[in-house]
């Protein structure tokens, strides 16, 4: 047990400090080959190493525009550190990280991994990495559209500037074929012959080793949630997940974390310690008044009440009133010791909630977003019981599918706060849901639950962002890369 913490703590100073500057500082290296990139390592070094790194890009940047971009957060009035964020005004030259991390660091680990195990016949190894390596490219896809897939990771074989592969007719169709190779392999998973993994496994494992059941249900939860990107086209292979039922029922997450510098949650450790202030990130309206007005006891764990008595109070989407002091605006909770959710048994039970609503089978729907909220609220320590009740606030409306729909992706909305809100932003431009309205709280004809304007947007009227740019760091060294594209273009799956 000493020596896994110790293991432990190595790699959480890994994830923290993979982030530690701000979003205006320099950045990581392109998918091009790394010259001092180690060859000589084994699968138990590099399968932590890669995961360590996709969380700390997942629970720093990814949750940081994830928030800002779900309304959940905003910009703190009296500070500028994540202006361009909340008024839609980033550029290619602004955050590459969320690209770089990944190409550079996450996913060449996982390749070694799969080509090692391969060779040794560690399937437990190999399924671990195959399931990371389908999670970054989703991750990657979903935010940037089409990515080198097919020909990244190559530099090896003389390929150093990768096409770009089409999002749908290659790239989803490859993640998916990824998950089914594990998914295939899942009888060989649990041999007594394959090498022993406890430490190395920074999301389910554990000082007695880890459970590769739980990375199957991970492969299928996760080929669930690609396979709804296109609903009526996979409508009968989302049905055959639902009635196998071996989904995930605990949360994939790295929660190693602990109050000491570099061994923080990414996103407080660069926010809260590294720029030594609290004044950056504050609740945002929209989110924040839908709370209020809905007395939803979680509003504490999001948002501390004022310093000066006024209780919890928030900023309109991109606003930047100079009348309110430092004090006058909730500051969002984070804490140290916050876990980064891969997938969450709650987002798992919101996903089986949406497919049986789609698939008009209201009992199914009704019984999962129970669940799901259920488990949403006792990820904070709450109680949903008297909110789902028939007469509740949050009770299931199932007049029809787009009222399911409704109350489906509302709650996972405010579920996503402070844990998974890159997936809310996912969902918001998959299905719609917050939609965009065209009012604040404050006003006449405003609708509870939806998505509000932003002042002082560079966007046009009505737009949002569908998408990340290219960084520049990737045209300045693959002359593939595509035209810079605007970030409210939408992309195949897009509502």
């Amino acid at each position: 047990m000493k020596n896994m913490k110790k293991l432990n703590l190595l790699y959480i100073g890994l994830v923290s400090g993979l982030l530690l500057t701000s979003t205006a500082c320099s950045d990581y290296l392109d998918i091009n080959e790394n010259p001092n990139y180690p060859s000589d390592v084994t699968a138990s070094t590099l399968l932590p190493s890669g995961i360590a790194s996709t969380i700390g890009v997942l629970g720093s940047s990814y949750e940081l525009y994830g928030g800002m971009w779900s309304q959940h957060y905003m910009q703190g009035q009296t500070s500028n550190q994540y202006n361009t964020i909340c008024n839609y005004s980033i550029t290619n030259t602004a955050e590459s990280r969320m690209w770089t991390t990944l190409y550079a660091m996450s996913l060449p680990d996982f390749d070694l991994v799969i080509k090692q195990s391969e060779e040794k016949g560690e399937w437990n190894y190999w399924a671990i990495a195959k399931v990371m390596t389908a999670f970054d490219y989703h991750i990657l896809v979903d935010t940037y559209g089409s990515i080198p897939f097919t020909e990244a990771l190559k530099a090896d074989e003389g390929v150093f500037s990768p096409k770009f592969d089409d999002s749908k007719t290659v790239v989803y169709p490859g993640l998916l074929a990824m998950l089914d190779e594990v998914i295939a392999k899942s009888g060989e998973l649990e041999s007594s012959s394959l090498p022993a993994i406890s430490s190395q496994d920074l999301i389910f494992g554990t000082a007695k080793g880890n459970d590769m059941k739980k990375w199957v249900s991970f492969a299928k939860s996760l080929k669930l949630k690609l396979l709804m990107r296109d609903f009526d086209a996979n409508k009968s292979a989302i049905q055959a997940l639902l009635n196998e039922n071996d989904l995930l029922t605990v949360d994939a997450k790295m929660d190693l974390f602990m109050d000491l510098e570099n061994k923080s949650n990414p996103l407080y450790e660069n926010d809260r310690r590294k720029l030594n202030t609290k004044n950056n990130i504050r609740a945002c309206a929209t989110i924040c008044e839908y709370m209020k007005q809905y007395k939803d006891p979680r509003l504490a764990d999001f948002f501390n009440p004022n310093e000066d008595g006024s209780g919890t109070t928030s900023l309109k989407c991109g606003d930047r009133p100079t009348q309110l002091k430092t004090n006058q605006v909730s500051i969002v909770v984070l804490e140290p010791t916050d876990p980064v959710y891969l997938m969450s048994a709650a987002e798992v039970a919101f996903l089986k909630a949406e497919a049986y609503a789609r698939l008009g089978d209201s009992g199914k729907a009704k019984e999962n977003y129970d669940k799901a909220v259920t488990l949403a609220f006792e990820r904070w320590g709450k109680d949903a019981s008297t909110f789902i009740a028939a007469d509740g606030a949050y009770a299931f409306n199932d007049r029809d599918k787009e009222s399911m729909l409704t109350s489906i992706l509302t709650q996972k909305w405010i579920a996503a706060t402070r844990c998974q809100a890159w997936d809310s932003w996912f969902d918001i431009n998959r299905t719609g849901i917050p939609a965009l309205g065209a009012a604040f709280p404050d006003e006449t004809g405003y609708v509870w639950g939806q998505l509000t304007p932003c002042v002082g947007s560079a966007l046009g009227v009505g737009e949002y962002p569908r998408r990340m740019m290219y960084p520049k760091t990737s045209s300045d060294s693959n002359s593939n890369t595509p035209d810079v594209l605007p970030l409210q273009e939408k992309q195949w799956w897009h509502k």
